[in-house]
């Protein structure tokens, strides 16, 4: 039977799994600290950008088929679901499913609701979100205004869910309270586990729960349901361009996986306790070493560690001829990494894979999810520059200035600045392209090939665009503006 366990907020990152947004060094000394736990908790005495935790949040949820969205917000926080939407349809049509534009509503708080309060416009959105739609559920989101002023979701959704056939869903995600933009997943998370999350009706030793981020395409999660199959496995890939039902009945599968620890590790640690699902979350499953870790986890604990020996036989074989055939074209190149921190960990051991070096990594954020994973990747390529950031243009051309590499991984909105500079550039999350699984090796491989032959994009954009920062920026130790703190 599932525990009863009820909480509205989830504790921030920063206080459950002592993450930090601000290192800068080599790797070798970040293991260290990390290994002595004298790793300090700092700032920045100047910082240029960031998101919000809402933001993530909205990510998470977004794109729930028969859901629809109401942020608790003034109009100008919703304006990220503009952009959200765009993952949205780019996913539906990687699915087979003609696009459909995201259902949100914002209830545009204004000062006088920032005075007197916004009951009354959130009871009014949550009816239209009802009537106009028609959705299984209705995810109501907080926000800094809403945070500041108090408004209790909690006692306002419960006041109005007679009203309404659709479940009314709290999630709690006010961006203030939290510098770790990744604790939004879990506030979404936690309203999923609350309201709709049912008593498994029987368990299915064949279904395996993989958790899914809106950033990981369709043609990942095809390699991924491919490699499952060949284990009589069956995914259940949740919460993106899920259905509610699909995610209620979560709790009925063997096992839940992930396709990104630092996305799913509060949903996949709740459910175990909640509902006794057990789960494995150690890596991305990107890369040669990392495909065959996830495969062996799922193998542990569903006692198919035979099968998965012979998958991972048959795929090594299948797959290293045309692997040593890339790595011989792509040996010693200089590479960047910056990614969400599972992605710094998971992109740089497919490069690896294809013997390029790896001279710099910056990750968005470090904390337990990854300290394990991190140390293997250094122990495995070496020393390199680190910069943990949540998001520094002025910190990371500094670094590429100083490391000038071949090539630049970057995510959503970051490649621009490497590409100013002429380095060759590309996504660490292209929807259209494979990462994951062997596949993924492959693809990314023939990918990275195809930008070093033609690398006239960046060149020109080089030529046309002027300095983004002076020298006397360049010159400088790109951590100059962090600051220490107390330990971890």
């Amino acid at each position: 039977m599932a525990k009863s366990v009820y909480k509205s907020t989830v504790p921030i990152r920063e206080n459950r799994l002592n993450t930090t947004i601000t290192y800068g060094g080599t790797a070798s000394e970040l293991v260290n600290l990390t290994n002595r736990k004298c790793l300090k908790a700092k700032d920045r005495t100047f910082s240029q950008t960031t998101f919000c935790q809402e933001w993530l949040a909205l990510l998470t949820l977004a794109t729930i088929k028969d859901a629809v969205m109401i942020v608790h917000a003034p109009v100008g926080c919703i304006s990220s679901l503009i952009f959200i939407n765009i993952f949205n349809r780019f996913g539906q049509i990687l699915r087979g499913e003609t696009p459909q534009t995201g259902k949100w509503i914002s209830t545009n708080l204004t000062h006088a609701e920032a005075i007197h309060g916004g009951e009354d416009k959130l009871k009014e959105a949550i009816l239209e979100a009802d009537e106009r739609h028609n959705p299984n559920a209705i995810f109501v989101f907080s926000s800094c205004v809403a945070g500041v002023i108090g408004e209790d979701l909690d006692a306002i959704t419960k006041k109005i869910q007679g009203e309404v056939s659709a479940k009314v869903i709290p999630v709690y995600c006010d961006g203030f309270k939290s510098k770790v933009w990744a604790s939004g997943y879990d506030g979404s998370f936690q309203g999923v586990l609350n309201h709709l999350i049912k008593e498994p009706e029987e368990k299915k030793n064949d279904l395996v729960n993989v958790i899914n981020p809106g950033t990981i395409g369709r043609l990942d999660e095809v390699e991924l349901e491919r490699l499952l199959d060949k284990l009589g496995l069956k995914p259940n890939f949740i919460p993106n361009f899920a259905t509610t039902e699909s995610i209620g009945k979560s709790s009925e599968a063997a096992l839940t996986t992930s396709m990104c620890p630092t996305f799913s590790e509060y949903f996949a640690k709740s459910l175990e306790e909640r509902f006794q699902v057990p789960y494995t979350q150690k890596v991305m499953p990107i890369g040669l070493d990392n495909t065959d870790l996830w495969l062996r986890d799922i193998g542990k604990f569903l006692g198919k560690e035979d099968e998965v020996e012979i998958v991972i036989k048959e795929e090594r074989e299948r797959v290293e001829p045309k692997i040593k055939e890339l790595r011989e074209k792509l040996e010693g190149k200089r590479v960047f990494v910056s990614a969400g921190q599972s992605r710094a960990i998971g992109i740089p051991n497919l490069l690896a894979d294809l013997g390029m070096e790896i001279v710099g990594v910056t990750a968005y954020h470090y904390d337990e999810v990854i300290f394990e994973s991190f140390a293997n990747l250094k122990k495995r390529c070496g020393d390199f520059c680190v910069n943990v950031a949540n998001v520094q243009p002025f910190e990371q051309i500094n670094m590429l200035s100083k490391e000038n590499p071949d090539l630049y991984f970057g995510h959503i909105g970051e490649t621009v600045w490497a590409a100013k500079k002429g380095i060759p550039t590309a996504m660490v999350c292209n929807l259209s392209v494979i990462y994951a699984g062997y596949n993924g090796v492959i693809s990314f491989g023939s990918r990275i090939l195809n930008l070093l032959n033609n690398p006239s994009f960046s060149r020109k954009l080089a030529a046309h665009s002027k300095p983004i920062y002076r020298e006397s920026w360049l010159s400088e130790n790109p951590f100059k503006y962090q600051k220490g703190e107390e330990l971890l």
